[in-house]
C-alpha cells in the first residue's frame, strides 16, 4: 500500500492542500461529529434494538394522531391558483356579495346525425330519465331552477305541447323565418303595453317550469310529435323555429349543435353533436343552516339535497342499458371534477402495493443470498415498511397543522419508497464494505462503524432533499406547497426510520444469521449449516469491480463517454427550447374519465365559444356612475380579444329611450332610478338580467321600486385565444379597462379561466426560483459534506446535466411546464444528486492515482448506486398505465432522472474524475482490493478471518505479511483512533504465515 501512497504523493501540490484547507478543516468537524454520533447510536441501537423499535412505533402513532384533522382541498382555484392571485381575491368578494344559486350539468350526444328521429328520442329518454331521478322525496322538480314560460297561444307561436291533432289545420300553418345573427325581430313587450299592476299580475300567474335548454325545445318535449315527424320535417323545424316551444321565448336552436353542415342555401342538414342543458337551484336557506359542503367542482357551497341528486342524476344518466348503438353520451355535471379527482386517488393505490410487491422482491435478492440462513426476507419487508412509518408521520404532522391534502400528494409513497430503498441499499453497502478490521468486532461494533460509514452519505442526500423541499413549500402555489410540505416531512421521516428502525432490525437480523437461524422462521435453527459456494457470489459486485470498472477508464473509452455526453447535451439543449409552459386543470382529471372525456368533446365540437368572464360592481352608485359603464362596455367591446359584451345598461337604455325618456338623465333621483330598474328587470328585455346580474338588499317585487342595490355584474366572452401569452395579455388588458375606468367603487373583472391563466403568470419563474434555490443548497451542503470546492462543482455539473436532459425529454414526450411538472423536477434535483454525490464522496476517501481512484470508486459504490436507482425505477414503472396526469407526468419525469441520473452518476462522473478529480482527504486511506470476509455462523463473534481468507488475500496482493499488518493497523488507527485491542491475536496469526 505504501506504493499506492507514493504513486498520488505528486498529486497534492502545496496549492491544492491550501484549496481544501478551510473546507478540509470546516469538514473534519462536520463529518467527525456525525461518524462519532452515527457511531454511537448504532452502538445504541444494537444494544437495545427492541427500545427503539418500540419508540419508532411510538412515535408514528403520536403523530398519526393528526390524521383526524385529515381534510383534502379538491376545488381547483384553491390548488393551482397563485395564493396572493387577483383571481382568489375576487373569488371571495363574489362568495360572500356575488354567490351564485344556479348549478349547470351539462351533456353532448353525439351521433353520425344527431338530427335524426333515433337520435332525438333518445334525447327525449335521458329527458325523461332526469325528470324521474329523485333522492327520497328530493325530485328534478324540487331541485330545479324554475323561470315563468309563455303560451304560445298569447304570442301566436307554434307549441307543439300536445299531439298535431289538437290544431287543426296546423299542417298548413306557415314557418317562422329562422333568426341569425344579423337578423332583428322586434318583440312584443307587453310590459309597455298593459298597466304596470295588470303586468305584473299576468306575470305572477305565470306557470313556472324547469330550466332545461336543448334541442328538443323545438319540439315541446312532445314524443307523439316527435315520432310522427318525418326527416324532412325535423329538418325544417331545426332551421326555422325561433321560439322556444316549452317557455315561449326566442331560440336559436343552432347553438346546441356541433359539427353543422349546411346545403347551398345554408340551411343545416346535418349535425354531429348536440348540447343539452340542465339548472338546479342552491337551497340558501339549508346552507345558512349549515347543510353544505365546499364542492370541489364548482368550487363553491352546495346543499347537500341539491348535491345528493346530483350524484344520483350522473349515475342514472350515464347508464348505457337503454342506450342505443352508435350514439354517444358525454356528460359534465356540476359536482364531477370534485368527485373524479376523489375517486381517483383511491384508485391510485392499486399502483402504490404492486409497485411494492415488486420492489420488495427486487430488495430480497439484492440484499441476502440464496441459501437458508442468509436470506434477508423479514428484514427487507421490515426495511420497506419505514415507507409507511413515514407517510403516517408526514400525513399525520401535515394533518395536525392544518395542511390540505392535495391530488398531487398522492405521489409521494412512491417518492418515499424510492429514497427509502436508496437510503437502506446504501446502509447494508457500508455494512458489507466493512474491513477486515472492523469485521473481527463484535456486532454492536460492527453495527456502529456501518452506521459510522453510511450515516454522513445518507446525511448528505437526505439533507438536500429536504432542503429542496422546504424552499419549495415557500412558493405561491398552494398544491405545490402543500406537497412540498408533506415531502420535506416526509423525507425527514424516512431517514430516521432507515437510521434507527431499519438498523435496530438489521442487527437483530445479524444475531440470527450468526446464530444459524431461518432466513424467514427465526425460530428454525439450522444446524451444521454452512453456506453452499453459489449463494456467496455478489453478482452485481463481481461485474463492477471485475468487468465494468477495468474497461470504463481505458482511454478510448474515456473518449467515446465525453463525446456521447457532450452529443446528448446537444441535442437536449435543443429540446428544452422548445419546452413550452402551458397549464390546464382539466389534465388532472383521468383520461378514461367520462369528465375529461366530455371536455375534449366540448373543446373539438365547440371551439369557437371562447372563455366568459364578468365584471363584478360592489359599493357603488349605479346611478352615478352610468356613463363611466357606458364607456367601459364601449371599451370593452373595442378590444381585440373580447368577442361581445353582454350588459343589463344597453338595454336598459333602450328600454326607456323607447318610451321617450333619456338615460342617463341628469337630474333623475335614485328613488326614480330604482323605480325604473325594477320595472325594466321585470319586462321581457330585462328579465334575463335580473337573478344573473343584479343583488339587492331584499326581495325584487314587481309592483314596487327595487330594494338598494348590492352587488352587479356585466358579462362579456373573450375570443378564442390559443397560446398561454395571448390569454395572458387578454386578460391584463380586460383589467387595464376596468382600472382605467376610475369607478368610485368596488369594480373587478372575473373569470373563471383566469385561475388557470394567472397560474400561467407564476408557473414558469416559481419553477426557475424553485430550482435554482435547490441547486444553490444541494451545492453549498454537497461543498461542506464533501469539503472538495471541485468534486462538488462536478457534482453539481452532473444534476445541471441531467435536468437538461430531463427538460428534453420531457418536451419530446409531450409535457410542459405546469404545477406537476414544477413539483417533479424539484424532485429530480434531490434524486439525480443522490447518485453523483454518493460517488464524488467515496471518490474523495481514496488514495492512489485518479484512474485507480475511480475505479475503486466505482467497485465500492457502484451497486449501491445502481440498486437505488433501478429500485426507484421499480418502485413507480407500473404508473405508466395510470390514467391520471399526475402519475403519468410523475412516470416519464423520473424515468428520465432514473435514466440520465445513473448515466451521469456511474458513467460520466468517474470517466470526469478519472481524468481531471482533485487530490484526495488528508486523511484517506490507502486502496485494497482485499474481499470482504466470509464469517460463517459457526465463527464467534469478534474472532479474526479465517486461515483461509488472509492465506487468500497475501495470495492475491502478492504483499509481505509486514505490508498486511501496517494497512490493517493504518485502518484501524482511521477508523476507531487507536489499534485494535485484538492485535497480538492477528500478530500471531500472521507469524503462522
Amino acid at each position: 500500500m505504501s506504493g499506492s501512497m507514493n504513486k498520488v504523493t505528486p498529486e497534492r501540490n502545496s496549492e491544492e492542500t491550501q484549496k481544501i484547507g478551510i473546507l478540509g478543516k470546516i469538514s473534519g468537524v462536520i463529518i467527525g461529529l456525525l461518524e462519532h454520533a452515527f457511531y454511537c447510536y448504532g452502538k445504541a441501537i444494537s444494544r437495545a434494538p427492541f427500545v427503539f423499535i418500540f419508540l419508532c412505533l411510538l412515535f408514528t402513532g403520536f403523530c398519526a394522531i393528526g390524521l383526524t384533522k385529515f381534510t383534502t382541498e379538491e376545488r381547483p382555484f384553491k390548488l393551482w391558483t397563485p395564493t396572493n392571485s387577483d383571481f382568489l381575491k375576487i373569488t371571495d368578494w363574489k362568495e360572500e356579495n356575488f354567490p351564485s344559486d344556479l348549478r349547470l350539468n351539462m351533456a353532448i350526444f353525439e351521433a353520425d346525425n344527431v338530427l335524426e328521429k333515433r337520435v332525438i328520442l333518445e334525447m327525449l329518454r335521458v329527458h325523461d330519465v332526469v325528470v324521474g331521478t329523485s333522492v327520497g322525496d328530493v325530485s328534478w322538480e324540487r331541485v330545479c331552477a324554475k323561470v315563468p314560460t309563455l303560451t304560445a297561444a298569447l304570442f301566436g307561436r307554434r307549441k307543439r305541447d300536445v299531439g298535431d291533432e289538437a290544431y287543426p289545420g296546423l299542417q298548413e300553418e306557415s314557418r317562422f323565418v329562422r333568426q341569425t345573427d344579423d337578423y332583428e325581430e322586434e318583440e312584443l313587450d307587453w310590459s309597455l303595453i298593459l298597466s304596470r299592476d295588470g303586468y305584473c299580475d299576468f306575470q305572477a300567474n305565470m306557470e313556472q317550469s324547469c330550466l332545461e335548454n336543448s334541442l328538443l325545445e323545438v319540439f315541446g318535449y312532445d314524443r307523439r310529435d316527435i315520432e310522427s315527424l318525418s326527416q324532412e320535417q325535423i329538418i325544417d323545424d331545426i332551421n326555422y323555429a325561433d321560439v322556444s316551444a316549452v317557455f315561449g321565448f326566442p331560440l336559436n336552436a343552432t347553438k346546441f349543435l356541433g359539427g353543422i353542415e349546411r346545403d347551398a342555401d345554408g340551411l343545416i342538414v346535418k349535425a354531429r353533436t348536440a348540447m343539452h342543458l340542465w339548472f338546479t337551484k342552491v337551497n340558501r336557506t339549508a346552507i345558512e343552516l349549515g347543510e353544505y359542503l365546499n364542492d370541489g367542482g364548482s368550487g363553491s357551497q352546495v346543499d347537500l339535497m341539491n348535491f345528493n341528486w346530483e350524484q344520483e342524476f350522473i349515475k342514472n344518466v350515464l347508464n348505457e342499458t337503454d342506450r342505443p348503438g352508435n350514439i354517444s353520451f358525454y356528460l359534465g355535471a356540476s359536482s364531477s371534477f370534485g368527485t373524479i379527482s376523489s375517486s381517483n386517488i383511491e384508485g391510485d393505490l392499486q399502483f402504490l402495493s404492486v409497485g411494492f410487491g415488486i420492489v420488495f422482491i427486487y430488495v430480497v435478492v439484492m440484499l441476502g443470498k440464496f441459501n437458508l440462513v442468509e436470506q434477508r426476507p423479514v428484514l427487507s419487508l421490515l426495511g420497506l415498511s419505514c415507507v409507511g412509518l413515514a407517510v403516517g408521520v408526514s400525513y399525520g404532522l401535515c394533518s395536525a397543522f392544518g395542511v390540505p391534502y392535495g391530488p398531487v400528494n398522492s405521489i409521494l409513497p412512491f417518492l418515499l419508497l424510492g429514497l427509502g430503498i436508496d437510503d437502506m441499499f446504501v446502509i447494508m453497502q457500508a455494512w458489507n464494505n466493512l474491513t477486515p478490521q472492523e469485521q473481527t468486532k463484535d456486532l454492536h461494533e460492527r453495527i456502529g462503524s456501518a452506521l459510522r460509514h453510511a450515516g454522513v452519505s445518507i446525511t448528505v442526500t437526505s439533507v438536500t432533499d429536504f432542503v429542496a423541499f422546504a424552499i419549495g413549500s415557500t412558493t405561491v402555489l398552494p398544491a405545490l406547497r402543500s406537497f412540498c410540505l408533506y415531502a420535506a416531512i416526509g423525507i425527514a421521516a424516512i431517514y430516521f426510520f432507515q437510521s434507527t428502525y431499519f438498523v435496530a432490525w438489521l442487527s437483530l437480523d445479524q444475531r440470527r444469521l450468526e446464530d444459524s437461524r431461518h432466513g424467514f422462521l427465526w425460530c428454525w435453527k439450522i444446524k451444521n449449516w454452512t453456506p453452499n459456494e453459489c449463494s456467496q457470489r455478489d453478482l452485481c459486485q463481481t461485474f463492477f469491480t471485475e468487468v465494468y470498472a477495468k474497461y470504463l477508464f481505458k482511454l478510448p473509452v474515456k473518449i467515446i463517454v465525453i463525446v456521447v455526453t457532450a452529443a446528448v447535451v446537444a441535442v437536449s439543449g435543443w429540446g428544452l427550447s422548445n419546452l413550452r409552459q402551458e397549464f390546464d386543470p382539466i389534465w388532472f382529471l383521468p383520461q378514461d374519465s367520462y369528465l375529461y372525456n366530455f371536455f375534449v368533446k366540448q373543446k373539438y365540437y365547440y371551439p369557437s365559444s371562447g372563455e366568459e368572464g364578468t365584471v363584478y360592481f360592489g359599493n357603488i352608485s349605479l346611478l352615478a356612475e352610468m356613463p363611466k359603464i357606458e364607456e367601459l362596455v364601449k371599451q370593452l367591446n373595442e378590444n381585440e380579444y373580447v368577442a361581445e359584451v353582454d350588459s343589463w345598461y344597453p338595454a336598459y337604455k333602450k328600454y326607456w329611450e323607447k318610451q321617450g325618456i333619456s338615460v342617463p338623465d341628469p337630474e333623475q333621483t335614485e328613488d326614480g332610478f330604482l323605480d325604473q330598474l325594477s320595472q325594466f328587470l321585470h319586462s321581457p328585455s330585462g328579465s334575463p338580467y335580473r337573478s344573473r346580474n343584479f343583488r339587492f338588499s331584499s326581495e325584487l317585487i314587481c309592483y314596487e321600486k327595487a330594494p338598494p342595490v348590492t352587488a352587479s355584474s356585466m358579462n362579456y366572452k373573450h375570443k378564442l385565444l390559443k397560446s398561454s401569452q395571448e390569454k395572458s395579455k387578454a386578460m391584463e388588458d380586460v383589467k387595464a379597462i376596468v382600472r382605467n375606468a376610475n369607478f368610485t367603487g368596488y369594480v373587478r373583472p372575473w373569470s373563471r379561466a383566469y385561475a388557470g391563466w394567472e397560474t400561467d403568470q407564476v408557473i414558469e419563474e416559481e419553477l426557475y426560483r424553485n430550482m435554482g434555490l435547490a441547486l444553490l443548497v444541494v451545492f453549498v451542503v454537497t461543498l461542506l459534506l464533501i469539503a472538495s470546492l471541485p468534486t462538488s462543482l462536478m457534482v453539481l455539473v452532473c444534476v445541471f446535466l441531467t435536468l437538461i436532459d430531463v427538460g428534453a425529454l420531457m418536451h419530446w414526450w409531450g409535457l410542459t411546464i405546469d404545477t406537476v411538472s414544477c413539483i417533479d423536477l424539484v424532485l429530480a434535483i434531490g434524486l439525480c444528486v443522490d447518485y453523483a454525490a454518493h460517488v464524488g464522496h467515496t471518490f474523495m476517501t481514496h488514495t492512489g492515482t485518479r484512474d485507480e481512484r475511480a475505479r475503486a470508486t466505482v467497485g465500492r459504490i457502484g451497486p449501491a448506486v445502481l440498486n437505488g436507482g433501478f429500485s426507484t425505477f421499480l418502485s413507480f414503472v407500473f404508473l405508466s398505465n395510470s390514467s391520471s396526469h399526475v402519475f403519468l407526468t410523475f412516470f416519464k419525469v423520473f424515468f428520465a432522472v432514473c435514466l440520465y441520473g445513473l448515466y451521469h452518476g456511474l458513467v460520466f462522473l468517474p470517466v470526469l474524475l478519472s481524468l481531471v478529480g482533485p487530490a484526495p482527504y488528508p486523511t484517506a486511506h490507502a486502496l485494497t482490493s482485499q474481499p470482504t470476509p466470509v464469517f460463517t455462523p459457526t465463527e464467534k463473534r469478534g474472532a479474526i478471518p479465517n486461515h483461509e481468507f488472509i492465506e487468500k488475500t497475501l495470495d492475491t496482493e502478492n504483499q509481505p505479511e509486514v505490508s498486511l499488518k501496517q494497512d490493517l493497523e493504518k485502518e484501524s488507527v482511521q477508523m476507531n483512533g487507536t489499534s485494535d485491542s485484538k492485535q497480538a491475536n492477528l500478530d500471531d496469526q500472521l507469524e503462522k504465515y
